[in-house]
């Protein structure tokens, strides 16, 4: 007989494979931020008050539009649109399923810790943007975070022994700031977002040189390269890392 752990491990197990996101649309329906941010921390590898942030933002958004993460299927319907590559948006990633692989996750490159949350079809949508003064939020909180940020992220310094005292204290900051009111950090207004069409279903060619698969429109159009894969092309591409959305 099995026993009772595995049983619910079991029953967890089916649960999920039937609606991968049951636990998500529990906690924000229910507006269990913990919960939320502990998932999310799943993806992101540690606690910090970004994601907790990208976190409270994505279930006051979802929830100013009546809705909860169930509709989030990662068909494109539900979509948001994320201002910031940073530790926000995976916040925004995990709470509403949108996110860049399934296609429903939108990046402008504006440097914003905002969001908008939208339904294809509809003319309205909610943008949530982070109080400008949230440091100070967070420096009452935790004062020690900004002063082990600066030595441990910003300076690179500090040694393994300050590496667990920043991690340690962004744990603290990111639990300290879901226990505030949204009100507190956040601002939200209705608003009517700009989305771009269905992500495009792209054959698949092979490079002649390499070998590899590569999307029919990731190859050269025209001229000696034509067929190539940009890499064998040694062509340009634009790439999106910690600076944002620059040439590679």
């Amino acid at each position: 007989m099995e026993t009772p752990s595995v049983l619910i491990d079991s029953a967890r197990r089916a649960e999920l494979k039937n609606n991968p996101r049951a636990e998500f649309t529990r906690a924000i329906q229910q507006k269990d931020l913990a919960a939320c941010l502990l998932k999310t921390a799943e993806i992101h590898g540690h606690f910090c008050p970004g994601s907790a942030l990208g976190v409270m933002a994505s279930v006051w958004g979802l929830s100013r539009l009546c809705l909860d993460s169930s509709l989030s299927d990662g068909l494109e319907e539900l979509m948001a649109i994320v201002e910031i590559n940073a530790c926000f948006a995976d916040g925004v990633q995990a709470v509403s399923g949108c996110t860049l692989g399934n296609n429903a996750l939108v990046y402008r490159d504006l440097g914003k810790h905002a969001v908008t949350f939208t339904v294809r079809g509809s003319d309205t949508g909610v943008r949530v943007r982070v109080r400008p003064d949230f440091q100070s939020q967070i420096s009452r909180a935790v004062p020690e975070f900004y002063p082990l940020l600066e030595k441990v992220i910003i300076k690179r310094g500090g040694g393994p022994e300050a590496a667990a005292a920043f991690k340690a204290t962004a744990r603290k900051a990111a639990f300290a700031l879901i226990e505030l009111p949204f009100e507190h950090l956040l601002i939200s207004q209705l608003t009517t977002p700009q989305l771009p069409d269905y992500a495009p279903i792209a054959a698949s060619l092979i490079c002649p040189v390499c070998g590899e698969q590569v999307m029919a429109s990731k190859v050269v159009s025209e001229g000696e390269a034509k067929g190539l894969c940009y890499a064998c092309a040694k062509q340009q591409t634009w790439q999106v890392e910690g600076r944002g959305i620059v040439i590679q």
